[in-house]
């Protein structure tokens, strides 16, 4: 794996791959929205708007859309963080993603416990959690992308963007096992799979940080 590489480059390595980590778990929770959240919706979610029923799959144009809206804010945020030498660096970043992704499950855990209730719930639950998971995507996914780019060794590049998009199929396949045990019995067996959720999403993001001091030791600063 380290074959022919200098020691910057087997660091820049060991950075990337902390980061293909954060990235897997935060895809895991990610493409909940296909699974464990579109079957919220459709068995626990008032769905009505004006007497008309919204298709489940409706639902799905929330993240684009938020996309869209926030892509030019969280650009201009970095930017502003950049110019007054304050940007965070790359695990810091991907930390901030996981924890907002953790938040938006927090978010559930409290729909769940309304639904239990007084079901159906409202979709406000569901908007503020694809909003949460977007503003989390737009904090990881490209600053990730462009991590790669930059700090991946001449010579393994392609290598390195397979491994990227290699994290994207894990978490996909982590979000099949865990959502695979959301709503088995009802909105009792939820819960316990969202609270992992939040619990796991947050020992990453200190794990990321605790990765980010000893960054900034060894290179004497912050890189964005």
């Amino acid at each position: 794996v380290f074959a022919g590489l200098s020691d910057s480059e087997k660091k820049n390595l060991l950075l990337l791959f902390v980061l293909f980590i954060g990235a897997a778990a935060f895809w895991s929770g990610f493409d909940q929205s296909a699974s464990s959240l579109s079957i919220f919706a459709r068995d626990y979610t008032d769905l009505s708007v004006a007497g008309f029923i919204i298709p489940i799959g409706w639902l799905q144009f929330a993240n684009p859309i938020f996309v869209v809206i926030f892509a030019p804010v969280f650009a201009g945020i970095w930017a502003h963080l950049a110019k007054r030498n304050l940007i965070p660096n790359l695990p810091v970043k991907f930390a901030l993603g996981l924890v907002l992704m953790a938040l938006s499950f927090v978010v559930m855990l409290f729909a769940v416990d309304v639904a239990l209730e007084f079901s159906p719930v409202g979709m406000q639950w569901l908007i503020i959690t694809y909003l949460l998971q977007t503003w989390g995507e737009l904090t990881l996914s490209p600053i990730g992308l462009a991590a790669f780019s930059r700090y991946s060794p001449k010579k393994y590049v392609g290598q390195m963007f397979g491994l990227w998009f290699t994290a994207s199929a894990i978490g996909g396949v982590l979000a099949g096992l865990l959502g695979g045990d959301a709503l088995v019995e009802g909105l009792d067996s939820i819960s316990p799979v969202f609270g992992f959720m939040v619990q796991y999403y947050v020992i990453i993001a200190i794990a990321l940080i605790i990765v980010s001091f000893l960054i900034g030791k060894t290179r004497g600063g912050k890189e964005g």
